[in-house]
């Protein structure tokens, strides 16, 4: 199969996924400003990480693509397509979160962020991630 074909069934898969968060939030203005407000302290988080001595360099190299990805004008899916072009930068945001915490820990993770506590306490409970072995 060609690489077209494979991108069509991304963005269709995509597109799935934004419909069922649309759904799901059910045009809820409270929850949508909730996910508006959740961006700048992951980004500040990824941002944080690359520059701690103390994080494995394969967790800096998840958060620097997490970072360059979320600033790159090119995307999956565009994003003037209302909520749903932003629900791939979203997903990378968010594998970049849950290996952070699988290979970093939480408690590295609490160190840099910058938001509300209860915000993160729910991003960890949400990843339900172990985490890694020390080397």
């Amino acid at each position: 199969m060609s690489i077209w074909w494979w991108l069509l069934v991304a963005g269709g898969a995509f597109a799935v996924l934004g419909l069922a968060v649309v759904l799901s939030i059910g045009r809820s203005r409270d929850a949508l400003v909730e996910l508006a407000r959740l961006v700048p302290p992951c980004l500040a988080l990824l941002r944080d990480v690359l520059r701690d001595p103390a994080v494995p360099r394969r967790s800096k190299l998840v958060a620097g693509l997490g970072l360059a990805y979320l600033a790159s004008p090119i995307d999956l899916i565009p994003d003037f397509i209302p909520v749903v072009g932003y629900l791939d930068d979203a997903l990378v945001l968010a594998w970049a979160l849950r290996h952070l915490m699988a290979s970093a820990g939480p408690e590295v993770l609490a160190s840099h962020w910058k938001g509300d506590p209860a915000v993160l306490e729910r991003i960890i409970k949400l990843a339900r991630v172990r985490p890694a072995p020390p080397p």
